[in-house]
Order: C-alpha cells, then sequence, then structure tokens
C-alpha cells in the first residue's frame, strides 16, 4: 500500500485556507461542475456578489489556459484536454487563485514576460492594451488568445498576475500563474 499521508495532505490544504482544489484534465465538462462548485462555496461564505464573479470569472479563464495550452494532454469526450492543476486559497482580505501545468520553455518565458508586462500597465493602459489586441488577427484558436486572457485577468483582478516556472527538463517546464482577488 502506498504511505501517501492523506490526512498530512488534509491538515496542509487546511493550515492554508485552500477552499478549492483540482488537478487533473481540464474538460469543458469538469470546468463547468467546480465552478458550479465554486460559486455555491463563496455563496455559502456570504461574499459579495461582485468579488464571486471576478473570482468565478478568473477561475475559469486559468482553467481554459490550461485546457487550451497545456503540454500535458489527456483525452476527454474524446477530445484533447489539458492537464494541471487549480486552486483558490482564502485570506481574510483576499482570495487567490492559482494554476499550475507543464508547457514548453519558450512558451513559459513568453507567458511570464507577457505577465509582468502587463501587470506594470495602469488599468487606463490595460484598457487601451485589449483593444488592441482585440484588432490584432488570430491564425488559429490558440494563436494570440492566452493574452487576450491574461488581460481580462489582471483587468477584472485589479491586481497583478504573478507567473513563475519550475525548470522540469530541457522540453518542459512548470508555469504557475496566480492572482489575488481583494474582497473589498
Amino acid at each position: 500500500m502506498d504511505n501517501f499521508d492523506v490526512f498530512e495532505f488534509y491538515q496542509f490544504m487546511q493550515r492554508q485556507n485552500v477552499i478549492l482544489s483540482f488537478k487533473g484534465e481540464m474538460s469543458q465538462q469538469i470546468l463547468v461542475n467546480i465552478g458550479d462548485l465554486l460559486k455555491e462555496k463563496l455563496a455559502s461564505e456570504d461574499t459579495e456578489k461582485q468579488v464571486t464573479k471576478k473570482v468565478f470569472f478568473i477561475f475559469v479563464e486559468l482553467a481554459q489556459n490550461i485546457h487550451r495550452y497545456s503540454a500535458d494532454r489527456g483525452i476527454e469526450d474524446k477530445k484533447r484536454a489539458g492537464t494541471g492543476v487549480l486552486f483558490v486559497k482564502e485570506s481574510a482580505n483576499y482570495f487567490t487563485i492559482f494554476a499550475g501545468n507543464r508547457v514548453a520553455p519558450l512558451e513559459a518565458k513568453v507567458t511570464t514576460e507577457q505577465c509582468l508586462a502587463i501587470s506594470r500597465l495602469t488599468p487606463n493602459e490595460l484598457k487601451l492594451y485589449y483593444k488592441e489586441q482585440l484588432k490584432q488577427p488570430r491564425e488559429d484558436e490558440t494563436s494570440g488568445a492566452a493574452g487576450l486572457g491574461l488581460i481580462s485577468i489582471v483587468r477584472k483582478a485589479e491586481n497583478p498576475i504573478v507567473a513563475y516556472t519550475i525548470d522540469i527538463d530541457t522540453n518542459e517546464t512548470f508555469l504557475v500563474l496566480s492572482v489575488q482577488v481583494n474582497k473589498e
């Protein structure tokens, strides 16, 4: 039998105030179910409606990034779905939404640089940049789509998006994105 200590893992999640976590394939159906669960959890804690909407929106955007861009792919309903991890932590003043998945090193570099650049923009600059990006031609469904999603996340959160990477090997990097949503 495996020596994995489930209780220790549970206690760690409790200490970190993790209110929702998921690891696996980000299929559309799973995303809908987990999103509904997140909304119910926030509503049961009397979280302000605007805050709930922001947390939900960011959660969905980050899940879609995993679905589209993760190098770790699974099959869900005969379609390829990205695999990763998503979780939401709560603190006294804010919620933090985290997403992590495997990507190619170049993609990780581009995404972290993009997050840094987007997070430096003022709200007005973000709005203008978003409008500029909407006008850019798209070669396919994944071309440039992450840029719009990342911009939308920062605009909605009204906080920067933090990105960092952990090298797995020369072909893969684990990319982590996180963003805070203030409770007030």
